[in-house]
């Protein structure tokens, strides 16, 4: 893209050297695809481990053979030459040199020219010396790489939105009340305590905070001021990312967290409960708008570097918001004619009460145990208790932030968005009060049921064969309730529900 007139973000990413760390998370991957079809960088390098058999070059291949990247193999016409533009760096992330050689960490250091750390582990029940290791120890490994940058112009560090959770408004600022005498003491006092004592310690040290990753993700922030405060540094918190309003496609997603596993169940006309407020009004954000944000914001931070406080970005805004009511409705929405009479008055249940929702889940895992039943009657493997458990536990991971809500600041954001001219605002979309979201929700469940749970078979590995498998038992789910099971198992099942629903509509 040579014309950069009247787009300062253009011009900022012409010819420039972008360094990535977790690309291959979700955000990670819409990042560098968007990097790819929409800005004219020299080189992309993307820092990944390796990963079992898969070498980082393997795991980058699988990464851009996916269906993400359709849209740039199909319209843009050097495709592979925009693909050679990316260098997969081998790295271990446990190493404070990286395990880079010294000639290529002189060359990175040499040429790099904007980064983006999107590394983290978003494991919510990790244990919280493992949560610390890989948000913040990793994310300080990486820096202290940029820090010799010679050409270094900006810097985004991906933080959360819900790092000061503790607090019922979230400001634009990085707050550094950790307690237990900061976290250089946290740290050393868990390197010197046994594996049962950090379990015993650990929700003393987390206190308020609903999970170790929260908590870690405060932690990081108060690093990077503390540390790399010399660096063009910028920290940007994003809330709950699902799928894509537009860019690449509609809907895109390509995992089962949060409420993509909320819908699965629902989608295949089967059973699912949920423990929320539905008063309580969520922030989520689509993966394609935050990329754009974390786009600008990079640029907006090369354009700060001088003053001497660290920007901090909250992306969010509480205009336009929807309740949780209004958002599982806009799921329904995107169901057959069917199918969405089933969810809305039989097969979905929402409830505020965690007893009621024991319940529930315990009807969930009987509902697997009959599936499991009749594979075993037609001999296949019993799967369906052991999935349905993981998507239960990937849809309780956001239990803390169903059942409460906060007030934000969001300066910064709406700054940067008046700022743009209108190409940026048309190349970069970001203005979330903008959103369409009974658009949105409309093809948010045919999204995960066309990316996630019926990914296309890739021409090599371009999915994790995990993935995969995963995939292929929830669409073997959706056949077990075809034909005489369906009306037999759907009759029985119905019934019960509405005895049930009859019995607690008032919890």
């Amino acid at each position: 893209m040579s014309d950069t007139c009247g787009s300062k973000v253009i011009e900022f990413y012409q010819d420039s050297v972008v360094l990535i760390t977790g690309a291959s998370g979700f955000l990670g991957k819409v990042l560098l695809e968007k990097l790819l079809r929409c800005l004219d960088a020299r080189k992309i390098y993307v820092l990944i481990r390796r990963k079992r058999d898969y070498s980082a070059q393997m795991r980058l291949d699988q990464i851009l053979k996916s269906m993400l990247f359709d849209r740039v193999r199909n319209e843009t016409k050097a495709a592979k030459t925009l693909f050679d533009k990316i260098e997969a760096v081998e790295v271990n992330f446990e190493r404070d040199d990286l395990g880079l050689d010294p000639a290529l960490r002189d060359r990175l250091r040499q040429e790099v020219e904007v980064a983006f750390n999107l590394l983290a582990s978003v494991n919510f029940n990790e244990a919280l010396d493992q949560a610390l290791e890989t948000n913040v120890e990793c994310t300080r490994r990486v820096l202290n790489l940029l820090s010799g940058a010679r050409r270094i112009k900006s810097v985004i560090h991906v933080s959360t939105f819900y790092s000061n959770c503790n607090r019922t408004l979230i400001e634009e600022k990085i707050y550094d009340d950790i307690g237990f005498g900061g976290y250089d003491n946290i740290k050393s006092t868990f390197a010197k305590l046994q594996d049962d004592h950090k379990q015993f310690l650990s929700p003393v040290v987390l206190g308020t905070f609903p999970n170790s990753y929260t908590f870690s993700k405060k932690c990081a922030e108060v690093v990077v001021r503390d540390k790399f405060g010399h660096l063009p540094i910028g920290i940007f918190r994003p809330p709950i990312v699902t799928s894509s309003y537009r860019e690449p496609v509609p809907g895109w997603v390509d995992n089962f967290n949060g409420p993509s596993g909320m819908v699965v169940p629902l989608s295949q006309g089967l059973y699912s409960a949920a423990l929320l407020d539905p008063k309580k009004k969520p922030f989520i954000v689509p993966v394609d708008f935050c990329v754009n944000a974390l786009l600008v914001c990079a640029y907006d931070v090369s354009k700060s570097s001088v003053t001497k406080s660290i920007p901090v970005y909250n992306y969010t805004d509480d205009c336009n918001l929807w309740t949780w009511d209004q958002v599982i409705n806009g799921f329904f929405s995107g169901l057959g004619p069917i199918r969405k009479l089933v969810a809305k008055y039989f097969t979905g249940t929402i409830t505020v009460n965690p007893v009621r929702y024991a319940i529930c889940k315990r009807i969930m895992m009987f509902q697997a145990f009959c599936l499991d039943l009749i594979r075993t009657f037609t001999g296949k493997e019993k799967i369906m208790q052991r999935l349905f458990s993981k998507m239960v536990t990937l849809s309780e991971v956001l239990r803390f932030f169903c059942l409460n809500d906060w007030k934000m600041t969001n300066a910064n954001i709406r700054r940067i968005s008046e700022e743009m001219s209108p190409l940026e605002a048309e190349l970069f979309p970001l203005d979330i009060r903008k959103i369409d979201w009974t658009e949105y929700y409309r093809n948010f469940v045919p999204g995960v049921i066309k990316y996630a749970v019926q990914p296309r078979s890739p021409r090599s590995p371009s999915i994790s064969e995990r993935k995969l498998k995963e995939s292929k038992q929830i669409r073997e789910s959706k056949k077990l309730n075809s034909g005489l099971f369906y009306l037999l198992w759907s009759s029985v099942f119905i019934i019960a529900l509405k005895i049930f629903k009859n019995l607690f509509n008032k919890v």
